[in-house]
């Protein structure tokens, strides 16, 4: 039987989604304040393939059906340097809803 598979962009607005109604409960208040005052200037939304680092947090396995899942980071572009407020893995079967986030430490 196929997967059935939302696409990249369904799956990442799905992401935000979830960040906006999870960071409260896991992110500082002053990281909150700073997302909510550049996220319209600034804010990035990166989808991407997993990377290997989710097999040590997850038991995501890259190998097992790597399409089925996307790599979402959000966070804010500074003139320095980039500030990642959520790393986010999820999948993109409808029929197997799974999601990790790895706040901001």
């Amino acid at each position: 039987m196929t997967a059935r598979l939302c696409t990249i962009e369904e799956v990442t607005h799905q992401a935000y989604d979830i960040f906006l109604e999870l960071a409260p409960d896991n992110l500082e208040e002053h990281d909150i304040e700073t997302f909510n005052e550049h996220r319209e200037a600034r804010g990035f939304i990166e989808e991407s393939e997993p990377d290997e680092s989710w097999s040590s947090v997850t038991t995501y396995e890259q190998e097992a059906e790597p399409e089925h899942f996307v790599q979402v980071l959000v966070g804010i572009e500074f003139d320095d340097s980039d500030q990642v407020y959520a790393k986010i893995l999820i999948s993109r079967d409808l029929d197997a809803p799974f999601c990790h986030i790895i706040w901001k430490q």
